[in-house]
């Protein structure tokens, strides 16, 4: 079949044509000199637009006889081509019809080995069921053919087993810190399974716990401090804001006497009806 759809050549001959092209050109560069612009003016304009006609007209005579004599000499050829592009394209179709079975095919065996590499992970995850899942460990390498025996049986058993006893060592770890934000630092490391992200987290976690007991043991000796001032300096309270008496005959309406009594009693101030 492979020699069948070799392309083979029976006979390939470059075109020949024979033509006056070339004393056509000669003769121009001759005669191109009788039609320089300044051979032209005012005084024989007419002369001017009669030989520019010429020179377009000869000139569009000549690119259409080549367009034309183009078009004969290439037709073989773009039939030619077209046989071929018409051939190559019924060939890509067919192939785009095999790659859909070939993919289906493919896709069905590795969802059959995910399926044992499922078992296998259920089978090894023990206490960590409820922390993490298959998808969280898996490696996409894992599905393909060499990763599996003639038997179909899963050859990186090992690999999975190790992943699964170094997570458990180090949720061990974590436990170890004896963190009081032990929550916090398993659910990190659940995320992406860095150790050492979750023991800098750790440091810094407890260091911000120092600094921050510090600031409240500074703000309760400063709050203190003034507290113990007021106290042993009552004289000096006393004369910034001293307690005086006085007898006032107050007239207005009884409205206004509430609000004024409402206002005194309000402000903790001492008062009495004198009459």
């Amino acid at each position: 079949m492979n020699n069948e759809l070799e392309l083979s050549v029976q006979k390939f001959e470059l075109g020949q044509l024979t033509t006056n092209a070339i004393a056509i050109r000669d003769k121009v560069k001759t005669l191109l000199n009788n039609y320089k612009a300044e051979n032209y003016s005012e005084d024989n304009i007419e002369d001017a637009k009669k030989d520019k006609a010429l020179l377009n007209a000869t000139s569009k005579k000549l690119n259409d006889e080549r367009i034309r004599l183009e078009k004969e000499f290439m037709k073989p050829f773009n039939e030619f081509k077209d046989v071929v592009s018409e051939t190559t394209t019924m060939i890509k179709d067919a192939s785009s019809q095999i790659d859909l079975i070939v993919k289906e095919v493919e896709n069905k065996a590795k969802e059959d080995r995910k399926n044992i590499i499922v078992d296998i992970f259920n089978s090894l995850v023990g206490e960590l069921k409820e922390l993490i899942t298959l998808e969280q460990v898996f490696n996409e390498k894992w599905l393909n053919k060499g990763s599996f025996n003639d038997k179909g049986e899963f050859k990186l058993v090992n690999e999975l087993e190790d992943k699964l006893n170094k997570i458990r060592d180090d949720l061990e770890a974590i436990k170890n810190l004896n963190s009081e934000h032990e929550l916090a630092l398993t659910n990190q490391y659940l995320k992406d399974f860095d150790l050492g992200k979750v023991i800098t987290e750790n440091n810094r976690l407890n260091e911000l716990k120092v600094n921050t007991q510090k600031v409240e043991v500074a703000r309760e000796e400063k709050r203190e401090a003034k507290v113990e001032e007021m106290v042993t300096k009552p004289v000096e309270t006393e004369a910034i804001d001293p307690i005086k008496t006085y007898t006032l005959k107050i007239t207005g309406k009884l409205s206004q006497q509430l609000k004024l009594r409402e206002f005194l009693d309000l402000n903790n101030m001492i008062y009495e009806k004198v009459e």
